[in-house]
Order: structure tokens, then C-alpha cells, then sequence
């Protein structure tokens, strides 16, 4: 570890973290565990996280948009609440078979991607749209580009659509195979025009924006789950229990972080960066239970 590195521990969750995000509206950090308790934690990691929810079943995915909140869960259940009125939760029936990613619309509603090949547009708790994808099996990531969303499914494919809103059309779609045995993480890169994923065969995948392959790297031994930018790096995390960093003007291997210098001793799941203009935090975790934060 470098002289102006430091990493702070996490520790509470029962289960496996599936997911994490940084609020800046309230300057905290969020996960999501395998014990169905979803989390809140000070900026730097200390005292002690205060659990919002708690459900019989896994939290899978989380999501954060200005005051508005959002949760996902194993069976299905979405949680809607305000990050001033955490009291006041909303329960939905949204999915029959989880929920795995969560996006903003651009009409400033919630879209969940579930495991019954669905994405759903909510209005507060009303349903106000949804679309199928036959043969995805799950819906595995979301993320808006400057002129179309792109959509990683567990079956391996990955769909360019247009921005999904209320009434939007999913006629005019590309799809195209991106990682075989499935597609979990993907950002759009603005200054190079480029579409990057992952997945489970351990490669990140560089795009043109209507999906076509740039560049194809053989990045980790295991899937890679999560993907996120510093501004300067790509960072992976991966089933291979390692975190690693790529130079995003040309995805040059920068360095490795194991269990030796302070990183998780089992599968990465969840991964979350926080960006200051001297230094930048990333918060990971995964089945070995604890949170990370690894500030440089």
C-alpha cells in the first residue's frame, strides 16, 4: 500500500455484500447484504453502520438519486423511500424473480431490471411501464449513454435501446453477444466514445456506440461483477477475490489489489467509488462480509 493510502473496515453485515453506492446527497455510503439489511455508513468508515431496512430475503441491487432511494430484493420487493423520511418506506410486488439493477429515467422515474426477463418504469409505487426481454434470464446492469441505454443480461447478451420512458417503444433495439455466461457491469465513456463492460468470462469489453467490438482483454480469473471510474481509472472487482485498476485512455493494467495489501479474502461483489478533487475512495465487499474502504 502506498504512504498516502489507507483502508477503513466495515463490519456488520451477516451475509454476503451485494451491492454498494456513495449518497452525496447525505454524504454517506450504502450496502446491501445477503442478510437482508440494507445499510448506512459515515463517509469515513467509522462508528458503527445503521441498518434502514431488514427483509427475510437478500438485497441484490441498490439505487440513489438525489433524495429518492431505492432497494431490490431477492424475491422480487422493491423499497422506495426519501433519505430524509426513512421511516416512510414504500413496499412494492415488483418482480417475480428478483430484482439485479436499478436505473433513473430520464423522466425521473425508477426502472428495476428483474430475473423474469423484465424492466419496469415506477411512478412512486405505480406501475407506469414495462418491457420484456425474452431469453435475458435476468436483467444484470443499466446505464444510460448519451443517446441510448445499455442493458447486460445473465444470458450473455447485451442490448442497446433507447432511453427507456413511459410510453418509450423497444422496437428499434440492438442486441449483440457480449459475455458468454453473462453480462454484469458496463459505463459509458465519454471522452472516448466507448462502451466498456464485463462479465463472467473475466474480460472487459470495449465498444463502439452501436455495440460493435473495439477491444477485448482478458482482465481477471474469475467474473468480474462490478465495474466503476475514478476519472483516471477503471476499476474491476471480481469473483477472483481481487480489485484491480486500467488506465482509461488506453486499459493498460495498473496495479492489483489482494487480500495481501488489505483487500477482500473472497469474492468481490459490490463496488462504489467517491470522487474528491484530491483523493478518491472506493467501498467493496463481497462474501467474505466486510465492507472496504480504500481511499488514495
Amino acid at each position: 500500500m502506498g504512504t498516502h493510502e489507507t483502508t477503513a473496515h466495515l463490519s456488520g453485515h451477516q451475509g454476503a455484500i451485494y451491492d454498494a453506492l456513495w449518497d452525496p446527497k447525505t454524504r454517506t455510503w450504502l450496502t446491501a447484504g445477503g442478510d437482508g439489511i440494507v445499510a448506512e455508513w459515515h463517509a469515513k468508515g467509522t462508528g458503527e453502520g445503521h441498518a434502514l431496512l431488514h427483509h427475510e430475503k437478500a438485497f441484490f441491487a441498490l439505487g440513489v438519486h438525489g433524495n429518492a432511494r431505492a432497494a431490490g430484493t431477492e424475491n422480487g420487493e422493491l423499497f422506495i423511500w426519501e433519505a430524509n423520511q426513512p421511516e416512510a418506506v414504500n413496499r412494492i410486488e415488483a418482480h417475480n424473480n428478483g430484482i439485479f439493477a436499478m436505473a433513473w429515467s430520464r423522466d425521473s422515474h425508477w426502472l428495476t431490471g428483474g430475473g423474469d426477463e423484465r424492466i419496469a418504469l415506477w411512478r412512486g409505487t405505480e406501475l407506469r411501464d414495462e418491457w420484456s426481454l425474452p431469453g435475458a434470464e435476468k436483467i444484470r446492469c443499466m446505464v444510460h449513454g448519451p443517446n441510448s441505454m445499455f442493458i447486460g443480461t445473465t444470458a450473455g447478451k447485451a442490448f442497446l435501446t433507447p432511453h427507456l420512458e413511459a410510453g418509450c417503444s423497444m422496437r428499434s433495439v440492438t442486441a449483440f453477444d457480449a459475455h458468454s455466461g453473462g453480462c454484469y457491469a458496463a459505463l459509458w465513456l465519454p471522452e472516448k466514445k466507448t462502451w466498456l463492460s464485463s462479465g463472467r468470462d473475466g474480460c472487459i469489453r470495449a465498444s463502439t456506440p452501436t455495440g460493435e467490438e473495439i477491444l477485448s482483454i482478458p482482465a481477471h480469473e474469475g467474473a468480474i461483477y462490478r465495474m466503476v471510474s475514478d476519472g483516471n481509472h477503471l476499476w474491476t472487482a471480481s469473483r477472483d477475490k481481487t480489485l484491480k485498476a486500467w488506465r482509461l485512455n488506453d486499459l493498460t493494467f495498473v496495479r492489483k489489489i489482494t487480500h495481501r495489501e488489505g483487500g477482500s479474502t473472497r469474492s468481490i461483489n459490490a463496488l462504489a467509488c467517491r470522487m474528491q478533487p484530491k483523493s478518491s475512495t472506493l467501498l467493496f465487499g463481497g462474501d467474505d462480509r466486510m465492507g472496504r474502504l480504500f481511499t488514495y
